[in-house]
């Protein structure tokens, strides 16, 4: 019979323990629960933005009109105009200028209107077509909701003894300051007939003005 060598026998135990020891350890990091992260799908609702829906403003104008075969004068209006959505709008408009004396009365010396056939006057009824929308910056924080219009439409006209009805075509430059509260750069063409010593012709008179106005 043979036996052992203490110390082949002591290796053997040593390492049937090893092995005893691992196989625990392993079955007790498998028997560990494992923690599954699931991302936050929850959807947030959205929701319109609270913007005022003002569909009327109400304003006054100011500026230059250039009256033709005369001079520039002031002018001076007031406009009530209705939204009819976002992109088309109509103006009831009238203004008023005092014509000064042309160049050809100051050269012939002789005054050829009376101060009532003085007086520019207009009444008109335009419509409006946006062009284009955007913002305005006046700094890095202040930045203002803007439109570009073109404009069209008739008016009524008073001027040198004649009361014709003429065609208005023109463009506005429109930005919103508040939610109640706009500001517009406009430039109009007012053509109608004139007759005027005699002669009869179509006249354009360019006005330029500036407007301030309520939304209500």
């Amino acid at each position: 019979m043979v036996k052992a060598k203490p110390s082949t026998f002591l290796a053997t135990i040593v390492t049937v323990a090893s092995l005893l020891t691992n196989t625990s350890a392993f079955a007790q990091e498998s028997s560990k629960s494992v923690k599954i992260i699931e991302p936050n799908n929850s959807i947030t609702k959205a929701e319109s933005a609270a913007i005022d829906s003002e569909n009327f403003e109400a304003g006054i104008y100011g500026g230059f009109l250039s009256v033709e075969d005369f001079n520039t004068n002031p002018i001076f209006g007031l406009d009530f105009t209705y939204h009819i959505n976002n992109d088309f709008k109509v103006s009831f408009q009238t203004a008023t200028s005092e014509v000064g004396r042309a160049t050809f009365e100051d050269v012939l010396g002789g005054s050829f209107l009376s101060d009532a056939d003085r007086k520019f006057e207009y009444t008109g009824l335009i419509g409006g077509y946006r062009l284009f929308h955007g913002r305005s910056y006046s700094n890095e924080k202040s930045k203002y909701n803007s439109n570009i219009y073109l404009l069209f439409g008739a008016s009524s006209i008073d001027f040198a003894g004649n009361s014709e009805t003429g065609l208005v075509i023109g463009s506005s430059y429109k930005t919103v300051i508040t939610d109640w509260l706009t500001w517009d750069l406009t430039i109009k063409d007012h053509i109608v007939d004139r007759t005027f010593l005699d002669s009869s012709k179509k006249t354009h008179n360019i006005e330029f003005s500036l407007g301030l106005n309520a939304l209500f």
